[in-house]
This record gives structure tokens, sequence and C-alpha cells, in this order.
């Protein structure tokens, strides 16, 4: 029996993942404790974006979920631990962690060896921090 072809990967674009977020967040009550949702609101959330689709497959209710729980939760998670892990680590939603100086740089580049999502937020923001801040409470 030959192989079976590899299924094509969700490719999202900005809009796409907006979307997401925001529809997540206008449904944050169907969240659990942990952040997580239903398979229901993954499929509804994955019916609402697919208009928005560039390229790739439409988004199943499996990819919705992995971008969920994958990406954007666990950039949200980093930054609570960044946030929380000693001195030297700061965090606001303008400058992102704001590293400046040699012992906020070494605070930085000790941190993101093992999150490595959070090099992009160096200098910079998040633009959903403050809605999935609310999607998951005390940073579950």
């Amino acid at each position: 029996m030959p192989p079976k072809a590899p299924t094509p990967k969700a490719q999202w674009c900005d809009e796409e993942v907006k979307a997401l977020v925001k529809f997540l967040y206008d449904h944050r009550t169907e969240a659990g404790d942990n952040g997580n949702f239903k398979s229901s609101t993954y499929h509804a959330a994955a019916e609402h974006i697919a208009p928005l689709l560039k390229d790739g497959p439409p988004k199943t209710s499996a990819a919705v979920k992995n971008k969920w729980t994958g990406y954007i939760r666990k950039i949200f998670r980093d930054i609570e631990q960044y946030q929380a892990v000693r001195s030297g680590a700061h965090w606001d939603n303008e400058r992102g962690a704001n590293v400046h100086g040699k012992d906020s740089e070494q605070v930085f580049e000790d941190f993101t060896k093992d999150h490595l999502l959070m090099w992009q937020f160096k200098t910079s923001s998040w633009e959903f921090y403050p809605l999935v801040e609310q999607i998951i409470p005390n940073g579950a």
C-alpha cells in the first residue's frame, strides 16, 4: 500500500489570526479555566474565519485549536512567565520587553533560549495581549 500524501499545512494570514483572536475573545465565557475551548467553539471559529482564507487549505477546528494552544496561548504564557521571571524583566504592551542595557539584555537572552516566540517582542508589543489576557484569567 503506498504511503499517504502529507496533509497540506494550514497557512495563516494576519487577518485570519486577528479574526480568530477576536472571535475567541467574544466567546471567552466558553473558555475553561486553563484557556481551552470546547471543540464546538473551535469549529465555529473555523467557520467564522473561512471567508478570510488567502492561501492553503481551509482551516479545520483542529487547525484553529492548534493555532490557539500552540501559538497564541503559548505567546501569552511566555509573556506572563517572563514578567514573573526575576528582576530585570519588563513588559508593557507598548514596548514589549523593552530591552535596553546590558542587564536587561542578559535577562531577555537567557529567557528566550527556552521561549523562542518571545524574540519578536524584544522592543515591540503584542497586539493581542489585552484580548488574550481577558480570555485566560490569571495567566492560567
